[in-house]
């Protein structure tokens, strides 16, 4: 099983820069775009720079699912506050 995202955090402009794992491991937006290309995370199959995410099909038609952004996630502060991380 894969890494699962549970925070970001956001540049001077107000977009997403980077992410965290729920192992702890922060990584650039467009390593986690790459990530989810390679398959590196749970279910999460690709990324863009928006924060949008896919996956190949959770409901069996064939067809690929697209989720709300990652804006929705805490910050890494908030995150690291709430214990998120896996230890």
């Amino acid at each position: 099983m894969g890494e699962k995202i549970i925070a970001i955090q956001k540049d001077q402009n107000g977009d997403i820069a980077e992410v965290m794992t729920h192992t702890g491991r922060v990584i650039s937006i467009e390593q986690a775009i790459e990530e989810a290309r390679a398959g590196q995370f749970d279910s999460i199959t690709a990324l863009d720079k928006e924060g949008n995410w896919y996956i190949n099909s959770s409901t069996g038609d064939g067809e690929p699912e697209s989720g709300s952004n990652l804006d929705s996630l805490p910050s890494f502060e908030q995150a690291m506050h709430e214990d998120n991380l896996e230890g």
